[in-house]
């Protein structure tokens, strides 16, 4: 029964502890559910969460025998009939697989299909800690032990926030460790040494970090094996001298399990791994040379051969961002919490002090356990280890280091250091009565733990406007795949007009789930539609026949002209009254910003745009940005990438920041920083931004008490100021603020303002500094990051008067 993980359940008689994993992995489950549930938008927000989903759910589209079960996130038609592909070969085919089995019957319906695939990582996590239960109550003697330390270590951030994230390094690499560690228990046990090779072969199927886990197992045991045969070497040729004493012992140790755990993973991972490297030589026709497969160069970065650190990337740093993993990892995320650090979904460029010391003393505690522990010391060492076994060789790839679910691994140091704490603390209970006690005491504190740590992780949500937007996405193209499946389709029109996150690669692979199943080709401009069967647009153009009249967000076309749905999307543009004029017509809709200009000629679009967004919420803006005070979205956005030259005219559209906005200053901008236009547009104030501006007025109201009370109450928190009024109208915001920042240290000032010594920042009270609404005044304003000393500020009335004047002093 073992081999089936469920190894307590073995008859019909069985009592109710023997239950306790399937109800762990239940209840597990079940809260997971809670959080995982039809949350509208379907998609976890954070870094990479969305993205790889997405990916991991067109390579599952188009596994089949048809693509000789090729891993490819996107199958077009050549001119020639024939598959082109894009292909993410790196990991094993058996998540994939079974991520398509999960979604196969539910035929073109994108949202079932991302719910199915999302319940599937919830099973696989819930099966993760049943596993990780059984494995624990084995080497602890205890099931209390087992179930507390599985509830703590699975209530962290990063264990509840990937638990439903399909892709092959979450829940999909969790399940499988989680069955490799039990057989390693197993094994070190019972030795059943067939039913370890099988689990390991599973976790193999699931991903690559088995490895990690079995290095650490395999090197301790072949350690103590050899040692133990050395010994038994010298007592048996005392007089035969050190070399026979060696030969002896190498050769009975070749014949260890652990030498064949070794030789037989490695051979299964590289027959996997060949398989993959062959299905990406015949894609490409045999065109590239075996060093020049993404899967090769992969590789090779990873493991540094062609590739140079960054200085980010240096050992202090890279140990650093690893203890500070371990540290987060060691809490759960409702502890963490109410100790006031909201773990970001991004590792931070320079982890806090506070987390990287706390995975120190997690990371020094666990192995001083496991040095006093009396039996399993393999085990627990194995688990403490792992995690940082899997990092050092993701420290030479660029990306790797900085993804925030390689943390994942650290869940095991946390597992094994909370039941080693709880086993040493079991040696001071001696009474059977009061471990009994101890253990449902202890059990009534973890499970609270774990649900507040999931409905804590559950409020990491997005905003109900675009909670709607990918729902009614996602509706339509179900609605196009009724049509098109199997068919060749082109996306014509602006690619940045649909984005779920901004970036214009996240568009690439949406689409590519979106129309995965049909022949999705790459994006096209106003060039034209590309020889494909099918046209989907973002644009609905009344003069075209759209297959789709029902659709709300996407329409498809049969191949229309691509230039008639460019034109439609100026049509479109000019039917709407601009809202700033310059060089360009500016168009503000649906967190997107246009720029239209007819005639248009290359001397018009020479110049690079530039698009600065200022949030209506302060805590929106990134940490990064709050120096400046606006959001960069477009340093400098060409027109010939970006945008279109169609029948004389020039269009061009930039995605602007998910959350409202109060004003947006764009323009054109030469190479030498002279300026060719530039303006403020301002937005209208419609119900998401009164409710951003709302929730910003009560956050600053909410704060504590004003650092300085005038005409305006004014609030000095995290490094920014807020003026706040009520009752307010715009008589009272009339006129010019000052606002003057003096340093503690006069060298923090720019050379040009240390003759005056302090740096001005007046502003005037409108966006998109200020902004008046429902009867309340409000303004923001990030202060410089140096050491202040003193602020003063106060309001002007044009002829010069002050009107109020208020000085606050800054700490010491």
């Amino acid at each position: 029964p073992d081999m089936f993980s469920f190894a307590l359940i073995r008859s019909r008689a069985a009592g109710w502890r023997d239950w306790l994993p399937l109800a762990l992995a239940v209840a597990m489950f079940a809260a997971l559910l809670a959080l995982g549930g039809d949350r509208g938008y379907f998609y976890r927000k954070g870094e990479f969460h969305e993205f790889d989903t997405i990916k991991t759910l067109a390579i599952a589209e188009h596994l089949s025998p048809e693509h000789d079960f090729r891993l490819a996130y996107s199958v077009w038609r050549d001119d020639d009939g024939g598959f082109q592909y894009k292909l993410y070969s790196r990991f094993p085919i058996g998540g994939y697989a079974v991520t398509k089995l999960a979604i196969l019957p539910f035929g073109n319906d994108l949202a079932a299909k991302l719910m199915a695939a999302r319940v599937l990582m919830l099973l696989m996590c819930g099966g993760a800690a049943a596993l990780a239960y059984l494995a624990i109550a084995r080497i602890a003697g205890s099931r209390w032990v087992a179930l507390v330390a599985v509830a703590l270590a699975f209530s962290s951030f990063y264990a509840i926030y990937y638990a439903d994230a399909v892709f092959s390094q979450s829940a999909m690499e969790v399940f499988g460790i989680a069955l490799a560690f039990h057989g390693a228990v197993v094994f070190a046990q019972d030795g059943r040494f067939r039913q370890l090779l099988v689990k390991v072969g599973v976790a193999l199927l699931l991903g690559w970090r088995v490895y990690a886990l079995l290095m650490p197992f395999i090197a301790f045991g072949l350690g103590g094996e050899a040692l133990a045969l050395w010994r038994a070497a010298v007592a048996s040729n005392e007089k035969a001298g050190v070399i026979p004493c060696a030969r002896s012992a190498l050769v009975s140790l070749a014949r260890s399990r652990y030498v064949v755990l070794a030789v037989g993973s490695f051979l299964f991972g590289a027959a996997l791994l060949a398989f993959n490297l062959a299905t990406e030589y015949t894609a490409y026709g045999g065109e590239r040379a075996p060093p020049d497969l993404p899967t090769v160069r992969s590789m090779t970065e990873r493991f540094g051969l062609d590739y140079a650190p960054e200085p980010g990337l240096e050992w202090d740093n890279f140990l650093r961002l690893q203890l500070y993993r371990a540290g987060v990892a060691s809490v759960p995320y409702a502890v963490a919490r109410a100790v006031g650090y909201d773990v970001p979904t991004t590792d931070p460029a320079n982890p806090p002090l506070a987390p990287a010391l706390l995975g120190l003393a997690a990371t020094c505690a666990a192995l001083a356990l496991v040095a006093l522990a009396r039996r399993n010391r393999v085990l627990f060492a194995t688990a403490i280890l792992f995690g940082f076994c899997w990092a050092i060789p993701m420290r030479h790839t660029t990306f790797a280091p900085y993804h925030t679910y390689e943390a994942l691994p650290y869940t095991w140091l946390a597992l094994a250091l909370f039941a080693l704490a709880l086993i040493a603390a079991r040696r001071w209970i001696t009474d059977a009565r009061r471990v009994r006690f101890a253990g449902f005491a202890l059990a009534a504190i973890a499970a609270p733990i774990f649900a507040v740590s999931v409905f804590l992780a559950g409020q990491l949500e997005r905003d109900a406007d675009e909670a709607a937007l990918v729902k009614a996405t996602l509706a339509d193209f179900s609605a196009i795949m009724e049509i098109v499946r199997g068919e060749s389709v082109q996306v014509v029109s602006n690619p940045r007009l649909w984005l779920t996150q901004g970036e214009d690669w996240h568009w690439d692979f949406d689409m590519r789930y979106h129309l995965s199943g049909s022949y999705f080709a790459p994006p096209s401009d106003c060039a034209g539609a590309g020889g494909a069967d099918f046209t989907v647009s973002r644009l609905r153009d009344e003069r075209l026949d759209t297959l789709t009249p029902e659709n709300a967000i996407m329409f498809l076309y049969e191949t229309p002209p691509a230039m008639e749905l460019c034109r439609a999307e100026r049509r479109t543009l000019e039917s709407l009254e601009p809202t700033a004029r310059a060089v360009f017509d500016v168009y503000l809709q649906d967190s997107a910003i246009s720029y239209l200009k007819a005639p248009c000629a290359p001397a018009d679009y020479a110049a690079p745009f530039f698009a600065y967004a200022y949030p209506a919420r302060a805590s929106d803006l990134p940490a990064e940005h709050r120096r400046k005070g606006f959001h960069p979205t477009r340093e400098a956005a060409t027109l010939t990438k970006f945008g279109e030259v169609l029948d004389g005219a020039c269009l061009m559209t930039l995605r602007l920041p998910e959350y409202p906005v109060s004003a947006i200053r764009t323009g054109q901008r030469l190479p030498n920083g002279a300026s060719v236009w530039d303006v403020f547009v301002i937005p209208p104030m419609d119900a998401k931004a009164l409710r951003a501006y709302e929730e910003q007025y009560r956050a600053v109201a909410s704060s504590g008490e004003p650092a300085a009370r005038s005409e305006f109450d004014l609030y000095l928190d995290g490094g920014a100021l807020s003026y706040v009024k009520e009752p307010c109208d715009a008589d009272a915001a009339r006129g010019r603020f000052f606002l003057s920042v003096h340093p503690a240290d006069a060298r923090d000032l720019p050379e040009s303002m240390r003759a005056r010594g302090h740096e001005s920042l007046n502003f005037d009270f409108s966006p998109p500094f200020g902004v008046v609404f429902d009867g309340k005044c409000m303004a923001t304003r990030w202060l410089p990051d140096y050491d202040i000393a003193k602020i003063e500020t106060g309001q002007w009335l044009p002829g010069g008067e002050r009107l109020w004047e208020a000085e606050i002093v800054v700490g010491d």
